[in-house]
């Protein structure tokens, strides 16, 4: 091979490799609750992450992560929501994801869904002392999937459009910048911009409402994976080192 051509296949594979580097630093959590009925696991990734239950009666039973108190005592403050966090309030643009279901309806509203970026949420410092978005699903016929910033703040809403209780849905926020694009069951329902809260952790919550909560997923670029990050970075090493080997020049 010619010298010239050499350097040529030589650039294309540092700009493959690059690609592949630039894959692995997006990593990703995965939480399945796997585990024995109890209190959740904490993650490991890059650092350790427990979950922080804010209200509600939580624990995980035949691995889902459960909510069993439907009482609630606002609706208007930080105060509302039952939910439970985990994670890095640093995080800024990342994909979270969950399979939510409703298994017990209250009598006035029943409400599920995923939070993000959550930051500085602690009801117990006052009615205002929490930063976070909401996707929600609402059990209501006149109601439906409506996207929130706290305390309770409606930016988007879609009515008429009810969950169905005992039924499973994939709830999915992905956030860059000021961009929030919401899906559910992998259909876009709400795509907006706002720039109150720019980073923060991830959660699961409701309101009114006994449900469960499974396969939470977050992934961003600046998200260490708590698995397949390791094994692509080994693999990187050892792609890095034949090429030099085989074509160095």
């Amino acid at each position: 091979m010619n010298s010239k051509i050499q350097f040529v296949f030589f650039g294309i594979m540092v700009a493959i490799l690059f690609s592949c580097l630039t894959h692995i630093e997006a990593g990703k959590i995965t939480i399945d609750f796997d585990q024995p009925n109890g209190k959740p696991k904490g993650v490991s990734a890059g650092k350790s992450f427990d979950w922080a239950p804010l209200q509600g009666k939580w624990s995980v039973q035949n691995k889902k992560y459960l909510q069993e108190d439907i009482k609630f005592v606002s609706t208007a403050d930080c105060t509302t929501y039952h939910r439970s966090y985990i994670g890095d309030e640093n995080w800024t643009d990342y994909t979270v994801e969950a399979t939510v279901r409703i298994e017990e309806s209250g009598p006035a509203a029943p409400i599920l869904g995923i939070f993000f970026r959550v930051n500085g949420d602690d009801p117990k410092k006052g009615a205002t002392a929490c930063n976070y978005y909401h996707f929600r699903l609402d059990q209501r016929a006149t109601e439906g999937p409506c996207l929130i910033k706290s305390p309770n703040k409606i930016i988007k809403i879609t009515k008429k459009k009810p969950c169905k209780p005992k039924t499973d849905y994939v709830l999915k926020a992905v956030v860059k910048g000021s961009s929030i694009k919401c899906y559910i069951d992998g259909k876009l329902e709400f795509d907006v911009k706002d720039d109150s809260f720019p980073k923060g952790a991830v959660g699961v919550g409701t309101f009114n409402a006994g449900a469960s909560f499974d396969n939470l997923t977050v992934e961003g670029p600046g998200i260490q994976g708590n698995s397949t990050n390791v094994e692509l970075g080994s693999n990187l090493v050892i792609n890095w080192g034949l090429i030099k080997q085989g074509y160095s020049f």
